[in-house]
């Protein structure tokens, strides 16, 4: 294989501007590659806030609910009593269980 004929041979303009045209696609892709790096970070920046938000309105209303007390009463006079007791019970052991502190923030 010998050289290619002069007129298949690429012109130094040609070069010169494939080479730019390569320069401006790896630059592209860079930008795009950092942009959307920034966009995801930001993005679970912000999931992260809103579920801190829900988690602390989550912990606060089952503190409020282990807070409430079942009605006294005996449960073998009052079945219901029994029941409210033991629903009590669940729900008390409900904020622990997803990882809410006892005192019920």
């Amino acid at each position: 294989m010998g050289r290619l004929p002069s007129w298949a041979r690429p012109s130094p303009a040609i070069r010169y501007a494939l080479g730019v045209l390569l320069a401006a696609l790896l630059a592209s892709n860079g930008v795009t590659y950092l942009a959307s790096v920034n966009y995801y970070h930001r993005e679970q920046a912000a999931q992260q806030r809103q579920g801190a938000v829900l988690e602390a309105k989550l912990c606060t209303t089952l503190g409020r609910l282990a807070a409430l007390a079942p009605p006294p009463g005996s449960p073998q006079a009052n079945p219901s009593r029994s029941y409210d007791q033991q629903l009590h019970a669940v729900l008390a052991q409900l904020g622990p269980d997803v990882g809410c502190e006892r005192t019920g923030r």
